[in-house]
């Protein structure tokens, strides 16, 4: 059974690989190719329906103009013969005329034109009835090669046939065949290679592009991008989109490069400073404070623990494109439930809020007030404030919290870097007093996510200390 099966599977697969063909060469061939087939195709069908339709016309025409002198030869030949009156020959008054015939009820000529048969009519009984019916037939002439158009008249009783050679006509449209015989094809191959040089022309930028993304893959981002083309057009406008989308990659890789160093380096202190106290306690024995030890290890790992959770916010930050909870959020009820939790902390922290809801991410905004009130204690002298209010920001109502502490405070020209990761001002806001370096950026980040803004200020009272402002719209 599988010997009998073999021939029909290697026919099947035979047809399969001679009707794949056309795709495989096609998908070959390259887009100036591509493009020149395509346009050759279509102009040469363009061309091929345009001169069948000339043809077809030209015909319609010049038998028309036929039919024309037929009939006006008719009706004056039907005015010589009325009446009684039969003369003996009629004399066409029209040009292009090869005979005239007339003929009386039982079909037999009267009279007809010099030279023409003046016993038996040209058509026989059947095609007579049709030309006495609105039909005109054409015939084959009886003394010469050529094919006679009959048109027919009734004057009475009697048929007046006029035979109008249509050779002229198969002459002018062998002469127009053989014009778009020889003229087309020479104008699809005008046309192929037209395309072909508008096709190389318009895609020489895009071949510049091609190399400067070669470039730019074997040097990287640092110093190069792709070549912006001088002409207004989609070419420009997608180099200029790509140089755009360049610069991110470029300023987003720096930052990366950054946060991975910064990171490390953050990292690294505290898993130094467990790794010597492990080892120091393994060399003096049993005899360690090994409470102590301990302590100081919690420590170590309570800092780990909070750089790593921030880390892991930031990165969710970074993927997110904008907020997607929508929930509406109570901005002074959210206060007064994180502001209790700071009821034992090194200062005291009170809160002035008024009703106030914004939509958003609950949990994030609640990171917000923890971030902000947890740098006011951290740097505080006796108080931190934390006020909920709403105020107006271009016709638009927004909800304003306001976290005001009485520290050292921050010099105006480093407000702004302050949100840079792992930027640190000053001593007394080193890493040893507890921070990450990356609770403000966090803020930053989230109020961004939520269609709003963060700064920091100084004390309205003018009194030592700073102000951070977050305002976000507020909800429906």
């Amino acid at each position: 059974m599988a010997e009998g099966r073999r021939p029909g599977r290697r026919s099947g697969a035979l047809v399969v690989a001679v009707l794949g063909w056309p795709r495989r060469w096609w998908v070959r061939q390259s887009l100036r190719a591509r493009l020149t087939l395509i346009a050759t195709a279509l102009f040469s069908c363009a061309v091929i329906t345009g001169a069948v339709l000339l043809l077809v016309l030209q015909r319609n025409a010049l038998t028309r103009v036929l039919d024309q002198s037929a009939a006006k030869t008719a009706r004056d030949i039907a005015r010589q013969i009325d009446g009684d009156r039969r003369p003996d020959t009629v004399v066409p008054t029209t040009g292009g005329i090869t005979a005239v015939q007339v003929v009386d009820a039982e079909d037999r000529v009267i009279t007809a034109s010099a030279g023409t048969d003046r016993v038996a009519s040209l058509v026989d009984d059947e095609q007579l009835n049709a030309i006495r019916n609105g039909d005109r037939p054409t015939i084959a002439s009886p003394t010469s090669a050529t094919q006679l158009r009959v048109f027919g008249r009734k004057v009475g009783a009697r048929t007046v046939l006029v035979y109008t050679d249509v050779g002229r006509v198969d002459d002018s449209l062998r002469l127009l065949t053989r014009t778009a015989l020889i003229g087309g094809p020479l104008a699809v191959l005008l046309m192929a290679v037209s395309t072909y040089g508008a096709v190389t022309l318009s895609l020489r930028p895009v071949a510049a592009l091609r190399h400067g993304a070669a470039d730019i893959t074997a040097a990287g981002l640092a110093s190069q991008r792709l070549p912006v083309p001088g002409a207004q057009d989609e070419i420009h406008r997608l180099a200029v989109t790509l140089n755009a989308m360049l610069n991110r990659i470029d300023t987003a890789t720096s930052r990366q490069r950054t946060f991975v160093g910064d990171a490390a380096h953050e990292l690294r202190s505290p898993l130094a400073s467990v790794r010597v106290q492990l080892e120091v306690a393994q060399r003096v024995g049993p005899a360690a404070d090994w409470h102590a030890l301990i302590e100081d290890v919690l420590v170590d790992v309570d800092r780990l623990d909070r750089l790593v959770e921030d880390l892991l916010t930031l990165a969710r930050l970074d993927e997110a494109s904008s907020n997607e909870r929508h929930e509406p959020v109570a901005r002074d009820e959210l206060v007064d439930s994180v502001v209790p939790g700071y009821a034992n902390a090194r200062v005291a922290v009170t809160a002035r809020t008024v009703p106030t809801t914004v939509a958003g991410d609950a949990d994030a905004l609640r990171r917000i007030v923890i971030n902000l009130v947890d740098n006011g204690v951290r740097y505080a002298s006796s108080e931190v404030t934390v006020t909920v209010g709403t105020t107006s920001i271009d016709g638009v109502p927004h909800a304003e919290l306001t976290v005001v502490d009485d520290g050292p405070g921050i010099p105006a020209n480093e407000r702004q870097r302050v949100f840079d990761r792992f930027y640190r001002v000053q001593e007394s806001r080193s890493r040893e007093s507890g921070g990450t370096g990356l609770g403000l950026s966090i803020v930053r980040d989230i109020a961004r996510l939520h269609g709003g803004r963060v700064r920091l200020a100084s004390r309205p009272d003018g009194a030592a200390g700073l102000c951070a402002i977050v305002l976000l719209p507020v909800a429906d």
